[in-house]
């Protein structure tokens, strides 16, 4: 159902997996999607939700969650601050809270999703956060965004399963356009040949292959967000989790979405 990548007393970050999933064959959904919009039944995707906040409150932590916040997600750099209940998904990229006890969700299926938090001081409570950072988030400052929101700056990252740069083929065009928004919106501290070189592996056909994990790396450290794991399942690869591109190759109509999931308490 999910995989805990990080929890200590204060804080609990997962992220879901497809179950027993036949990824390369017929099956869509696996076991265990949680998105609405992907065409699966709503009455299994919303019982998955369901579960999903039943077995976390199963773990071990100070106090139980009384519900996950979901986002509309659109590719954008709208931050949204949770603190009260949401009755409509917001449309936005990154919802960011210091509330206790409530989850904050987004889903990919080969973007990159990122949970933030910090510790806080005597004048603020601590906060935490949930980014979706595909290329179009991360050209546009989603992760920056986001952490200007934070009271406390010694913030932290987890970076949640997505796509590698192996599996990640786009149009020469596509990827310099891409290096040249995050050159022209000072996302990192390097140069445009820096950051090509770093993020960008030219092909013979016009082609290439974008890292995004490495573009996100280098944006959270331009931030001075200390980054807890360095090692990213690629969402491509691995048997039960959805890519969005591996169902693009093997010919599916739909695939399931993972969801990354934080909280605090």
């Amino acid at each position: 159902m999910f995989h805990i990548l990080y929890q200590d007393s204060h804080r609990l970050i997962i992220q879901t997996h497809a179950g027993n999933f036949d990824k390369w064959g017929d099956d869509l959904y696996g076991e265990f999607n949680v998105a609405l919009h992907v065409l699966d039944n709503n009455k299994r995707v919303l019982s998955n939700r369901l579960a999903l906040l039943e077995n976390l409150n199963k773990l071990n932590t100070s106090q139980p969650i009384q519900e996950i916040h979901w986002l509309n997600q659109i590719h954008g750099d709208n931050v949204v601050c949770i603190d009260k209940h949401q009755f409509t998904p917001p449309n936005a990229d990154a919802l960011i809270t210091d509330k206790c006890g409530v989850g904050l969700s987004i889903m990919t299926a080969d973007c990159v999703p990122i949970a933030l938090f910090n510790d806080g001081t005597i004048t603020h409570q601590s906060q935490i956060a949930c980014i979706h950072a595909g290329w179009q988030g991360l050209t546009k400052g989603i992760i920056k965004n986001t952490a200007e929101q934070f009271n406390n700056k010694a913030i932290k990252a987890v970076i949640g399963a997505c796509i590698s740069q192996a599996n990640y083929e786009m149009d020469n065009a596509l990827a310099n356009a891409i290096v040249q928004s995050v050159i022209d919106k000072s996302l990192v501290g390097l140069s445009f040949d820096e950051l090509y070189q770093q993020v960008v592996m030219d092909k013979p056909d016009g082609k290439c292959l974008m890292d995004i994990v490495k573009l996100t790396k280098l944006q959270l450290a331009h931030l001075d967000i200390e980054l807890i794991n360095h090692d990213v399942p690629c969402s491509y690869d691995v048997p039960n989790l959805y890519s969005y591109r591996q169902q693009t190759h093997a010919k599916k109509s739909a695939t399931g979405r993972m969801a990354m999931i934080i909280a605090q308490f």
